[in-house]
């Protein structure tokens, strides 16, 4: 089996049998679930990877790596040895507010993140062996068919196989606080932006109108 969740593969370029052949599955019946099981060994679960918190401390010392702030630093401690002291403490509170801003922006990003993990407990509907099933998030795999409608989360990342009138809230990705009308035309542009992908659908994005189907091109991480 080729590398089903390639980050460098144009899904949004290929037609939805393309994308059925690429990852070998059958809409209409989707995965079977000795399939399913396997490709969850390959792959691993649906989920965010957790990572073990990293110090305060040591998270602002950290910020000192960045060159601007070790340049401002030393221009401080220069500052001090000519006995400049009004402009060497000027400038050793510039690096301090500056690594307390990077370090603001890093927790912000990582309470962003924790809260997305917390979002994601929870079901998603699939095809497999022919079947409508709930499955719990972080057992989707990619060529799973998923099902969805108006007041869902999109379960992962996929390829529209079905639009009935689909629009799909993607502010989170894109900037646009409008819904978006999605298609299962593929987009000939390999470089097309992400709003502009109108044949894709991504994992948390807030399904707005309609119902849809897709297969599932990327997982987790």
């Amino acid at each position: 089996m080729s590398e089903l969740t390639s980050s460098q593969q144009n899904w949004h370029t290929l037609t939805a049998d393309a994308v059925s052949k690429e990852l070998q599955v059958d809409p209409a019946q989707g995965l079977s679930e000795a399939e399913a099981a396997q490709r969850l060994e390959q792959y691993g679960p649906n989920s965010l990877t957790e990572t073990k918190e990293e110090p305060t401390w040591r998270a602002f010392l950290r910020q000192y790596k960045d060159y601007m702030r070790i340049v401002l630093l030393a221009a401080a401690i220069g500052s001090v040895i000519i006995e400049e002291y009004t402009t060497g403490l000027v400038l050793f509170l510039l690096t301090v507010g500056s690594a307390y801003a990077g370090l603001f922006q890093e927790r912000r990003a990582a309470d962003s993140v924790a809260a997305l993990r917390k979002m994601m407990n929870i079901q998603a509907r699939v095809r497999r062996n022919g079947q409508p099933l709930e499955i719990a998030l972080d057992q989707v795999v990619p060529g799973d068919v998923a099902l969805f409608e108006a007041g869902d989360r999109i379960p992962a990342d996929g390829r529209l196989l079905l639009a009935a009138t689909l629009e799909i809230e993607e502010a989170a990705l894109t900037g646009e606080s409008t819904s978006v009308l999605k298609d299962t035309a593929p987009v000939e542009d390999p470089e097309a932006p992400l709003g502009d992908r109108l044949d894709m659908a991504y994992m948390q994005t807030s399904v707005t109108r309609g119902r849809g189907e897709m297969i599932v091109t990327g997982t987790g991480m």
